[in-house]
């Protein structure tokens, strides 16, 4: 009954999501709330919040198993079944300030078919790809341990899994909050936001595994224990910030810190409202604090379109998680019937060992740790050598945000092949299940080689079907001179800066690494050359064939020789332009000469510097 009631209310708050998702990606970030100096809004910070409560459901499940502390079969699985939703749920947000969606493929480091490389000094490269990695690991350990009951070889390696998984749930969420402190923004610097988030994402998790329990009809004392002593840990990191910034919220303080201290009141600890309000409390102070880290400046503007969006993220929430429940209720539930109070079974048996390195787990894990640190040493060496980065200063420390991921990632594929295939072998004694198994594995493999085909090719460079070409009119005399500047300004200076020197900002944050502007490029290149690219693209700079013409393309290129530093003296240009207008144009690489064509109108020259 009580997930009949959840999934309704899950679509009531779906349906209308689903608008306000769809007004948001037509219309673009001028409908949602956005912070005037950051340009972060709503969906970032739902993007935190989400990826929090998606880091902490396994982490819950796999260092609770990694350190042997009893948890039953039931609350660990929820855990997980946790992550997994709330992943795609978080997934969304990103996709929404991409701006072209179908590119999100972009920021995956690592070379194309068309000499492409994504900017690896970037965090959103390092959260994309350990996300992805994370997303991945979350549904192979959740796998393993929905079929354990049924291989011996599948229980054999969760343990180990769970040691891996343990330190990477650590090492994303620190990725996560990199996002925010390597930035410019005052708020948002300090060297504790690492510890800062994943006690964060810890305390949200513990909260909304105990909502899940309460609709479970039962408790965990361990977890309620736990998420009282991450109330305390979070409030020292509050009042550690308040006293750095000055940056305090009431509201944050009394939904995260101060109401679930009636967690010590044992009417409302015995009653599953009482825990259910306090989880909520919890769950509601922890968004606040994301949305008020998000869009640090006044005022803040909370509308439709936003009230839209956490509907959407709660309604798919809830829609996922109760039915991925209910069609997995026999595996997850087992022969357990569990109501009232779980008592903390005692510890599983664990062989002692006086080293720990010899350890069981220790064992199994060598030889893909090994082989995992070696794939991700040659990928380390790999990627700082691409050409793309000759321009850009790229060391061996802006790739190691990746490092342990990609080791993570090899050593889990080694350890699970011999223990899943022999799992789908032994399955069903007349060998058909196991041939739908080998099937289904197969179809995985030809899929993840087509997406990774697809990846090489790069993507197309014709023109974007959302472009329409502006005509301006041009005018004779000077402004055609402002004009070729202002085109600059428009559509050039984005990636390549006002002077040619680069947008820092886009070097620093985005994909692609833009090409360095010097006078010996554009002259080994050519002016026709690059009349050509700028008309019809190349690699990842987009065609403007359909919203410029050539004459300005042709003058774009000459403003590019006028800013090219002086490693190479320019050569002075001879030849004048076509004539626009009843007026021909000639561009130096310091000046602007513009001369009319008709001697009776005008026989004076205008030098523009």
């Amino acid at each position: 009954m009580i997930f009949r009631i959840l999934l309704y209310v899950g679509l009531a708050l779906l349906l209308p999501g689903l608008a306000a998702l769809g007004y948001s990606l037509w219309e673009g970030p001028a409908v949602w709330s956005l912070d005037a100096h950051t340009f972060w809004g709503t969906p970032v910070s739902l993007f935190v919040f989400w990826i929090g409560i998606a880091h902490a459901g396994t982490l819950i499940s796999a260092i609770l198993l990694a350190l042997g502390v009893p948890l039953d079969r039931r609350t660990s699985m929820l855990a997980e079944l946790t992550t997994l939703c709330a992943l795609v749920v978080a997934a969304i947000y990103p996709l929404m300030h991409l701006g072209v969606v179908e590119n999100f493929y972009m920021v995956i480091p690592f070379a194309d078919a068309r000499g492409s490389f994504a900017n690896v000094r970037s965090p959103l490269v390092w959260d994309f790809c350990c996300i992805a990695i994370y997303a991945l690991l979350s549904l192979v350990f959740f796998a393993i341990h929905l079929f354990a009951d049924r291989s011996q070889a599948l229980e054999d390696v969760r343990r180990p899994m769970a040691w891996l998984l343990f330190p990477l749930v650590l090492w994303v969420h620190t990725i996560v909050s990199l996002d925010f402190a390597v930035t410019f923004v005052p708020e948002w610097r300090g060297a504790f936001f690492p510890l800062y988030f994943i006690a964060g994402a810890i305390y949200s998790g513990l909260a909304m595994v105990n909502v899940l329990l309460v609709a479970e009809g039962c408790r965990v004392r361990l977890l309620e224990k736990l998420m009282m002593v991450g109330s305390f840990v979070m409030l020292v990191f509050w009042a550690w910030n308040f006293a750095l910034k000055g940056d305090w919220n009431f509201s944050v303080f009394a939904f995260g810190a101060l109401l679930p201290q009636l967690w010590w009141v044992s009417a409302v600890r015995v009653s599953p409202f009482g825990r259910l309000a306090v989880s909520l409390s919890v769950l509601l102070g922890l968004w606040l604090e994301r949305f008020y880290l998000v869009m640090p400046a006044e005022p803040r503007g909370f509308g439709y379109v936003d009230a839209g969006l956490v509907a959407f993220s709660i309604g798919l929430f809830t829609t996922l998680l109760v039915i991925l429940r209910v069609k997995l209720r026999k595996p997850i539930e087992g022969g357990e019937l569990l109501f009232g109070e779980l008592e903390e079974a005692s510890a599983p048996v664990v062989e002692p060992h006086t080293e720990p390195l010899t350890s069981r787990e220790f064992i199994v894990l060598r030889f893909p740790l090994l082989l995992g640190v070696l794939v991700a040493l040659v990928y380390t060496l790999w990627a700082v050598s691409q050409p793309v980065f000759d321009t850009v200063a790229v060391a061996i420390p802006n790739v190691a945000p990746l490092f342990y991921p990609i080791v993570a990632l090899v050593a889990a594929i080694a350890l699970c092949i011999r223990p899943v295939w022999q799992a789908v072998s032994a399955h069903n004694a007349d060998g058909c299940g196991s041939r739908y198994l080998k099937i289904a594995f197969a179809v995985c493999i030809l899929m993840f080689a087509f997406f990774a085909g697809v990846f090489y090719a790069g993507g197309s460079s014709a023109p974007s079907k959302f472009t329409s070409y502006v005509d301006t009119p041009k005018i004779a005399g000077a402004f055609d001179t402002l004009r070729t500047r202002a085109v600059w300004n428009a559509r050039c200076s984005g990636c390549h800066g006002i002077d040619g020197k680069f947008n820092a900002k886009f070097v620093r944050e985005f994909y692609p690494v833009p090409q360095k502007l010097t006078a010996a490029r554009l002259d080994s290149l050519g002016e026709d050359s690059l009349v050509h690219v700028i008309m019809y693209g190349r690699t990842n700079m987009n065609p403007y064939a359909d919203r410029i013409t050539e004459a300005d393309a042709r003058a774009l290129v000459r403003y590019m020789r006028s800013l090219a530093p002086a490693d190479i003296p320019a050569p002075e240009i001879k030849e004048t332009a076509p004539e626009i207008n009843d007026s021909t144009r000639e561009i130096n690489d310091s000046t602007h000469e513009i001369n009319n064509s008709t001697p009776e109108t005008n026989d004076s020259a205008e030098v523009l510097q």
